[in-house]
């Protein structure tokens, strides 16, 4: 599942983790002397990683959907134009083609 961490959760799970090294370190081997309100926050900030990451993975497949359908758009305008009106709309058709890269390149950090 993809995650997306804040700044702040990256210090918290940074800090969280000394924590629970130190805990594990101070106690017995054969015992998880790791405090349990410790594993707890870490897992609030793992869930809360992974909704985020999947909000914004779902807003950019809705991004890359939109831009296919503008540079299809625009493609059935330039094959339908002469001239001008056809270099402006192969433009066209290039920048949104190159958003929809822009979009699938972000996409692959999820994957």
């Amino acid at each position: 599942m993809p995650t997306s961490y804040t700044g702040a959760e990256k210090r918290r799970i940074a800090w969280l983790t000394l924590k629970a090294g130190k805990q594990s370190l101070a106690g017995d081997r054969n015992v998880d002397t790791i405090d349990p309100k410790v594993k707890a926050e870490m897992d609030r900030i793992e869930e809360r990683a992974a909704e985020r990451g999947e909000r914004e993975m779902q807003a950019l497949k809705r991004k890359l959907s939109q831009a296919r359908e503008d540079a299809a758009t625009a493609k059935a305008a330039m094959r339908t134009s002469r001239g001008p009106e056809r270099a402006a709309a192969r433009r066209e058709m290039h920048d949104h083609e190159a958003a929809a890269r822009r979009v699938e390149r972000e996409l692959r950090r999820y994957q």
